[in-house]
Parts: structure tokens; C-alpha cells; sequence
């Protein structure tokens, strides 16, 4: 049975990776990782643990042009497997996305999903996902319902539905810091 969970190594050189997570160390020291609860987003680090930075994908930074070209190659190849999501309405990658940096104990605790609720998801589709290094010691992330623990490793994109049968959370690393990018693919809203 298809999982629609798909993973493309090598997406992000090591060299690429290197520079984003040597960026992140020096910004991703302030902004901690929020959720949204209710009709507001709130730090609660028992659901979600980190440090984040909001990035978009139309700035000028070298980051986003490298995160762009790859995401874009990914989801070609994510098209080419699953051809039914170009029978759905026009779709295209949002340009807000994230950095996130998890220091050893910390995850995104929670089991959610990316369209969760009507603030966080309403138009989303799909994720996507790079993690920027590899983490030995856990780090990873846990698809509950296909029982699936994807590997954090250096330079992969994992793209994967937004909906409620792909619930997923953080595996936590005990000994090691994880460095993500992610953000998500949506509607295109036309009114």
C-alpha cells in the first residue's frame, strides 16, 4: 500500500547544508518554536521545542535560492509519482517557510498534522521537509499511522500529504542538535 511519503536524497549538497545550519547558529537563537492553540499561536514547549526562524522563498538570501531550486526538482519528481494531485485545484509551493533548530532533548513533541486547523492548514496539501544534518541518536521524524520513522539525514527532502492520516511528530535526540527546513505546498487562492 502507498504511503505518499516520498524521500529524494541528496537534495541539498553537504556544502549547502553546512552553510544553512552555520546561518541558523548564529539566528535561530531567540525565536522559539510556536503552535497553535485556540485561536492564537503559543510557545508550549511540551508540544513543540525548538528555535525557529521565518524565511521566504522570494527574499533575496542565498538560502531560498537554494532551498527553491531543490524543493522544485523534489516536487517535479513527487509529481511524477503521484500524478493524481494535478488532478486537484492549482497548487503551488508557499513562499513562507521555516528554519528549525532542535537542541539535544528538544522535538516537536506532538503528533499533529500540517492542516490541523483552520488557522494552520485550511488550504495546505502538502509538506515538505530538508533535514540539514544527520542525526545519529534519534532526530528523526514518526509516522504514526504507517508505524514509519524517517531518518534525519544530511541533505534529504521528505514530501508527504498535509491531512490527518499522515500524523506525525519529532523523535528526539538525546545527544544531538537537528537542523530543519520545511514549509508546505497549498491552494493557490484565487479570490
Amino acid at each position: 500500500m502507498k504511503n505518499f511519503i516520498e524521500v529524494y536524497d541528496n537534495a541539498l549538497s553537504d556544502e549547502v547544508c553546512e552553510k544553512i545550519t552555520t546561518y541558523m547558529d548564529f539566528v535561530c537563537v531567540e525565536n522559539r518554536g510556536e503552535v497553535w492553540e485556540g485561536d492564537k499561536m503559543v510557545i508550549d514547549a511540551k508540544q513543540k521545542d525548538s528555535y525557529d526562524v521565518a524565511m521566504n522563498l522570494e527574499n533575496n538570501k542565498w538560502i531560498n535560492h537554494k532551498v527553491l531550486s531543490s524543493l522544485k526538482v523534489c516536487i517535479d519528481e513527487y509529481k511524477k509519482t503521484h500524478p493524481q494531485i494535478n488532478l486537484v485545484s492549482t497548487w503551488k509551493y508557499d513562499l513562507d517557510y521555516s528554519l528549525q533548530k532542535y537542541h539535544p532533548g528538544q522535538a516537536f513533541h506532538k503528533l499533529h498534522c500540517e492542516s490541523s486547523s483552520r488557522h494552520c492548514g485550511v488550504h495546505r496539501i502538502a509538506a515538505w521537509m530538508f533535514y540539514l544534518n544527520t542525526v545519529t541518536d534519534g532526530g528523526g521524524t514518526y509516522f504514526d499511522n504507517y508505524d514509519l520513522t524517517m531518518n534525519a539525514v544530511k541533505g534529504r527532502c521528505v514530501i508527504w500529504p498535509a491531512y490527518w492520516t499522515h500524523m506525525h511528530k519529532g523523535i528526539v535526540s538525546k545527544t544531538e542538535t537537528k537542523y530543519i527546513a520545511t514549509g508546505w505546498i497549498s491552494y493557490i487562492d484565487k479570490t
